[in-house]
């Protein structure tokens, strides 16, 4: 099915150019520029170029907390884009990241002496270590990191596919349950950014993949939410994790499925518009972290990269012409600097019911999710790039 360019788009939508939007995106770009990015590699980066789990909220490095070895790729892509588009010197950083990450290996856990602590072999990982080689073939154009992305694709293959269609959970493992749609999200979300890159068909085989995953199990139609969690065959887990829905993962959907119709021209608006229309059912400034499938609350603390998302989801829909959604987008990142993030470049990670953060420290992981977000605000609302 054919579409506009996403160029000609830009061009034919004035709610593009909303002055709120222009506004919020430029202070959410100076702040990640100018505090967030360099702070965070000078508080959390490791001489070995390896990264704490999180820093202690007085924001200093907590150096005795065991480390999830994806937090590694996911700063590797921080700071490659972060370095590509010009925001800050973040190359040797990445390819630094790289190499320790590589030293190592696709693994699991690592405690802060470097041992292993878990060495088995994750999707939803992999779904990271993928995008982590993917950000620095863009920046270098080093054949090197194209060849890893490969080999990631070739083990997926080779000893993750799942008879019942989509990959399994953890390699040279039994079924386990339950199955989840989060890591085959995350696949759809670094291939896709590959394809972007190479434009190789292959790449986006496993787009193509999730997508069809994706209509026939995770898009629940009678609710418009995401299923979670489900059975080797698909079916849905048994109450509660079968009712479970959380909006983050929503809000996410919208802007890939967004990214998916761009890249290919299949047409996503309907899933796009059924999910941003249940997120917005409670009318709440920002998303809980869990509801079930009917929109009762199971949690209502509110993590910071749940919004992240949900702004996306505002911008995503402002690209396909939606009224007011770049409005929306402004509005919630103006509430972030009110409520999530700090001057100084750190965060409140989570929220309660009553607005307090009650995290007990500020993850690394979640720069990731601020990133992407940052950098789609900056590019929906035309900002140019620094000088």
């Amino acid at each position: 099915m054919g579409q506009k360019s996403s160029e000609k788009i830009r061009k034919d939508n004035k709610f593009m150019h909303s002055q709120n939007l222009k506004n919020s995106a430029k202070c959410l770009q100076d702040w990640t520029m100018k505090q967030a990015l360099p702070i965070w590699a000078q508080r959390a980066l490791l001489p070995d170029g390896s990264w704490v789990e999180h820093l202690a909220l007085n924001g200093m490095a907590d150096m005795a907390a065991e480390r999830r070895w994806r937090v590694l790729a996911r700063q590797i892509y921080v700071y490659a884009e972060a370095a590509r588009s010009g925001w800050f010197d973040g190359k040797d950083i990445a390819q630094n990241t790289h190499k320790r990450m590589m030293q190592t290996g696709y693994v699991h856990r690592v405690g802060m002496d470097g041992s292993v602590n878990h060495a088995k072999q994750d999707l939803y990982d992999h779904a990271f270590y993928l995008l982590s080689h993917a950000s620095l073939y863009k920046l270098t154009k080093d054949p090197q990191y194209l060849e890893l992305a490969e080999t990631i694709l070739a083990w997926l293959d080779r000893d993750m596919a799942h008879p019942h269609g989509g990959w399994r959970e953890y390699a040279h493992a039994p079924d386990t349950e339950p199955r989840r749609q989060n890591p085959h999200m995350h696949l759809f979300e670094a291939s896709l950014y590959l394809y972007n890159i190479t434009q190789d068909p292959r790449h986006l085989s496993y787009t193509h993949q999730v997508f069809t995953l994706f209509e026939s199990y995770f898009f629940n139609a009678q609710t418009a939410t995401i299923r979670e969690f489900f059975k080797p065959d698909w079916t849905s887990s048994l109450p509660p994790h079968g009712t479970t829905a959380e909006p983050g993962h929503a809000a996410e959907w919208i802007w890939l499925l967004w990214q998916y119709q761009k890249a290919c021209g299949v047409d996503t608006s309907s899933y796009a518009d059924a999910l941003y229309a249940k997120l917005h059912m409670n009318m709440q400034y920002f998303l809980n972290d869990e509801e079930d499938e009917m929109g009762e609350i199971r949690r209502e603390s509110k993590r910071l990269w749940v919004q992240t998302e949900y702004i996306k989801a505002h911008l995503a829909q402002a690209e396909r012409g939606i009224i007011g959604s770049a409005d929306m987008a402004a509005a919630i990142i103006e509430g972030l600097f009110e409520t999530y993030l700090t001057p100084d470049g750190l965060w409140n990670d989570q929220l309660n019911a009553c607005g307090v953060n009650m995290a007990a420290t500020i993850p690394v992981s979640t720069f990731y999710h601020i990133l992407c977000m940052a950098m789609e605000a900056v590019y929906t609302a035309n900002i140019k790039a620094p000088q």
